[in-house]
């Protein structure tokens, strides 16, 4: 039968979506990726990165990120000088970046909820999986690997429950947040920590970050910030502001100037961070397992037809939509395959691309 063949979640969620895309992308068959970069998934490799290492060894995002990111364009430029959209969406992905992961760093220094950092024990970070996969009672088992990456395992200090730690970028946290009674991800993660670990797997706890720079106030003549209730920003980023424009400014002046206002900005907090605790019970975990598997079968089974399946959501954000159009006009889609993609460079992506980022 040969060695085992590893099926990951981000690849059974490509199959059940497109199979033409499916069959182009899938490690199972040709393994290929785009040899363009794709703003939002380099935004979230940057973000994983750069967080991957505050976890690890303390240096600040921001540091991480910017060598990130040098070393990301050199990559880029190996394939030839970027072209003056590609500087453009280049830098502005980098301001938002960087602007996100500033955001981010103030937060978790003053949040003081349940989930907070210092109630949170970074176990593991950027774990590797490959559990067998699971076969229901009275399946035929086809000898096949279950494996991925998640973020981390973390342990909450005040319970000792175990929990997996992934962290989403999202346009809505109020949509992604609806997405996950749904998500696949979250139960497929917790049966492999099962397999891996001695310690109850709780749930995962997603750190959910909103790709959005918050607005900086305008200053007014007085030399005092605008206290525009509709500006898009949080309590923390104001007074970091603040403090940016006046290095000396006393707590006390900054309170009786605008704590009023101060307290209007609290709950804007949620628009921009938020830690959300997902969990699954046994039988919910089974039923997935089980669809899964049934899945992964058609995915190793020879005879599967490899159709396409137009949609809006699938195609508009589709890097094979290209070659897809022109395999549909009766083109030669091979030679777009040659020249704009090659043989994907790292599992890492995958899990990366169709997992770590969420687009809502």
């Amino acid at each position: 039968m040969g060695d085992p063949k590893s099926i990951h979640i981000s690849d059974i969620r490509t199959f059940r979506s497109c199979r033409r895309k499916w069959q182009w992308s899938s490690p199972l068959h040709r393994n290929l990726e785009s040899t363009v970069p794709y703003a939002p998934f380099f935004t979230g490799r940057a973000i994983h990165h750069a967080l991957e290492m505050y976890y690890t060894t303390g240096e600040l995002p921001i540091d991480a990120v910017q060598k990130f990111i040098i070393s990301e364009r050199d990559e880029w430029e190996k394939l030839g000088d970027l072209w003056a959209q590609e500087e453009v969406i280049f830098g502005e992905q980098v301001n938002l970046i960087e602007g996100l992961l500033g955001h981010y760093t103030l937060w978790v220094q003053q949040d003081q909820k349940k989930y907070s950092d210092r109630n949170l024990e970074f176990i593991a970070l950027e774990q590797e999986f490959d559990v067998p996969f699971p076969v229901p009672p009275g399946c035929v088992d086809p000898q096949l690997r279950l494996g991925g990456r998640f973020d981390g395992i973390v342990r909450h200090k005040e319970t000792g429950e175990y929990w997996i730690w992934e962290t989403k970028t999202t346009r809505s946290i109020q949509e992604l947040v609806r997405s996950l009674d749904n998500d696949e991800q979250c139960g497929t993660y917790m049966y492999a920590a099962s397999q891996m670990f001695g310690h109850p797997i709780v749930g995962v706890l997603y750190n959910i970050m909103r790709k959005k720079v918050p607005t900086i106030p305008a200053m007014l003549a007085n030399g005092l910030f605008s206290q525009n209730k509709s500006i898009d920003t949080t309590a923390f980023h104001y007074v970091q502001c603040i403090r940016d424009e006046y290095p000396d400014v006393s707590d006390e002046f900054i309170m009786e100037s605008y704590a009023n206002f101060l307290a209007q900005l609290l709950p804007n907090e949620q628009k921009f961070f938020v830690r959300w605790p997902v969990y699954r019970s046994p039988f919910m975990i089974d039923m997935l397992m089980e669809g899964l598997y049934h899945t992964a079968m058609e995915m190793v089974n020879p005879d599967t037809k490899y159709y396409p399946s137009p949609s809006w959501l699938n195609c508009n954000f589709c890097s094979f939509k290209g070659p897809c159009l022109a395999m549909n006009a009766g083109i030669d889609h091979e030679v777009l395959l040659e020249a704009e993609y090659q043989v994907r460079q790292s599992q890492k992506s995958i899990r990366t691309v169709e997992e770590g980022e969420i687009e809502q």
